[in-house]
């Protein structure tokens, strides 16, 4: 573990303050971050893949295009986690506060929010001398302490119509057996691969799923499995979570949000291969070498799995309001359910949604939301060093005019003013929001702005 840490650190076994190249490989290796690809961003590209193994897979002449990747060790996640807890700071507190924070991808859905706290939630319910945690343990240092006791004697919110179902199962008797191993992120670029027939996959990577950009339905996926069966597409089931980052997204649970999450879960990650597919066969592999064109194809049998429980939570992430809601449970089902579920809506940036945010914490997280909320950090002119706050302040609203109408803030609608706006039903007569001349000056008021017209010379 030592020459581990050592790899990851470039030399020294132990994360000391301002090695911010040090921390950022951490924060790389755990969380799968990605990078710009301005010429700022390079520069912490080039020292990445030199001295903290990220992963250059490939590159174009004269080094002008890079693609590069944190990769999938979990060795050099353990000794990635080691290293951090050893700081005594939590993560979203490196990650916030790190100078190159300019350089690293935002997330446009709050996905990077969601996978550190996650992660935080995690690392606090491992036992000492054990990696893998339980699902209970894991939903109670997910859960603030009255709320993980209510889920713990709740009962599923869904559940097939089978005669030797228990639908009546608590949530604690129904996982008590379950348990979960990751320590790092893997990003995947396919819904098939949320798979049964992969999930069990990633339990033996030690890796949490997060999913394609633009992936209906579901962003993030841990991977869940019995843990007194054997490993395999028989034995697993996931936690499936949906992020959101918008304001919209308050503390009102939305049912169709885990009815979105439904069909993926159905079409993606309880399919089964079709009988007469070989859905594993890789054109790429050098086992093809080992085989003639006259040879039949090998038919991957359909593989017939019970499907297990699974927990499905949204994240409101931008709502002012914290809550932790819980499904209600119907009082009889009138359809079939494919799988047995439990819901929950989690609200708010808040020690009273998650249990692991400290009060230090919260800024750090807010500023991480804020990011994913907006496209870059032109605006506030953290490209621009060593000037004052106004100054920032100025400039910054002189940016923000050159780009009309895109935000709420005043600069954006500086030069569409509101003057004299009638009450409708007054005046004119005339709709409101229909442009009204101004005979004694040259501008035009119309509705909602007002457009400032050149001054010509006129007549004394």
């Amino acid at each position: 573990m030592d020459y581990a840490k050592q790899k990851v650190l470039n030399g020294p076994s132990e994360l000391r303050n301002g090695n911010w190249a040090g921390s950022l490989a951490c924060l790389s290796i755990r969380f799968a971050l990605e990078f710009n690809m301005d010429e700022t961003a390079r520069d912490v590209i080039y020292a990445q893949v030199e001295g903290h193994m990220r992963l250059c897979i490939a590159a174009t002449a004269e080094l002008k295009k890079l693609i590069t990747i944190p990769g999938s060790e979990p060795l050099l996640a353990e000794a990635a986690y080691d290293l951090m807890k050893g700081t005594g700071t939590n993560a979203v507190c490196h990650l916030a506060g790190h100078p190159d924070l300019n350089c690293i991808d935002r997330g446009r859905r709050g996905e990077l929010v969601a996978t550190v706290l996650i992660m935080q939630a995690y690392d606090a319910a491992r036992v000492k001398g054990r990696r893998w945690v339980s699902v209970v343990g894991f939903m109670e240092a997910l859960l603030p302490s009255s709320k993980f006791n209510k889920l713990l004697q709740s009962e599923p919110t869904s559940w097939p119509m089978t005669r030797n179902h228990d639908n009546h199962a608590t949530f604690g008797a129904m996982f008590k057996d379950y348990g979960m191993w990751f320590n790092h992120v893997i990003k995947i670029e396919k819904k098939e691969i949320i798979s049964v027939d992969h999930l069990w996959k990633f339990v033996v990577r030690g890796a949490m799923i997060l999913c394609a950009t633009n992936q209906e339905g579901i962003d993030i996926v841990l991977p869940v499995c019995h843990v007194t069966q054997n490993l395999g597409p028989d034995s697993v089931t996931a936690i499936i979570i949906q992020v959101k980052n918008g304001n919209d997204y308050k503390a009102t649970l939305r049912g169709k949000l885990f009815r979105d999450m439904d069909s993926v879960m159905k079409s993606a990650m309880f399919s089964l291969p079709e009988t007469g597919v070989d859905s594993d066969h890789d054109h790429d592999s050098d086992s093809d070498s080992d085989s003639t064109p006259a040879e039949p194809k090998t038919k991957k049998r359909k593989v017939m799995v019970d499907r297990k429980p699974v927990i499905r939570i949204v994240f409101a992430l931008a709502s002012p309001k914290p809550a932790v809601v819980f499904k209600t449970r119907p009082k009889k089902m009138d359809h079939f359910d494919g799988f047995t579920a439990f819901d929950i809506w989690l609200a708010g940036l808040s020690n009273e949604t998650y249990r692991q945010i400290e009060d230090g914490d919260l800024v750090h997280y807010r500023t991480l939301l804020e990011r994913s909320l907006t496209p870059h950090d032109a605006f506030e002119l953290k490209d621009v060093a060593h000037i004052g706050e106004e100054a920032k302040k100025s400039r910054g609203a002189r940016r923000r005019k050159m780009v009309p109408l895109t935000f709420p803030e005043h600069a954006h609608h500086s030069i569409h003013q509101v003057k004299d706006l009638e009450v409708p039903g007054e005046g004119s007569g005339r709709q409101p929001g229909v442009a009204i001349p101004d005979p004694q000056s040259s501008t035009t008021t119309a509705g909602p702005s007002t457009i400032q017209h050149a001054n010509s010379a006129k007549p004394n």
